[in-house]
């Protein structure tokens, strides 16, 4: 579900340059990079060398890695080295940092651009706001905090969908 959003969301804003936070596998990569034009390309970090190299591999079979620029590494880090502006930007890596990912990757986005964070309900718990027993008090307010940043923030419009363990959508004003 969650990625057959984000395939929708890069095409309904004609994505040309994305940017991602968290690789894992490439599941999200491959929706994303399918939406992709042939000369369009997806920047996307993780910071797990097996991971990185399993995406690599699955993008390869996919027959879109040319459209793939995939960095091992920190995203807090590499996100600072990017130019230029992004049609779109993805954000899930880790939970704790999702802050640190927003702060550099909102002046990297262009007016009309769209911001998408997932796992924004972690389980339902944001959404009650009382810890499930995997998520703690702690992470759930912090998660709270952060949606309601984003939802309230001058630059943005947006929402937060129940898809998945929840994407906040938003688009640069």
């Amino acid at each position: 579900e969650t990625g057959e959003l984000l395939h929708v969301l890069a095409l309904a804003c004609g994505a040309r340059q994305i940017v991602e936070v968290g690789t894992a596998i490439g599941v999200s990569t491959l929706y994303l990079a399918r939406a992709l034009p042939p000369d369009g390309r997806i920047v996307s970090f993780e910071i797990d060398p097996e991971r990185h190299a399993a995406a690599r591999a699955y993008l390869k079979r996919a027959g879109v890695l040319d459209r793939a620029d995939l960095r091992l590494g920190d995203a807090r880090e590499g996100l600072g080295s990017l130019a230029g502006e992004f049609d779109l930007a993805f954000i899930d890596g880790v939970k704790a940092q999702y802050s640190d990912y927003f702060d550099v990757l909102l002046p990297l986005l262009r007016a009309g651009a769209v911001l998408a964070i997932d796992n924004v309900l972690m389980s339902g718990t944001v959404a009650e706001g009382r810890s499930d027993g995997h998520w703690t008090d702690e992470q759930i307010a912090g998660a709270r905090a952060f949606n309601e940043r984003v939802l309230s923030h001058d630059e943005l419009v947006g929402t937060l969908t129940p898809i998945g363990d929840g994407v906040l959508v938003a688009l640069k004003r």
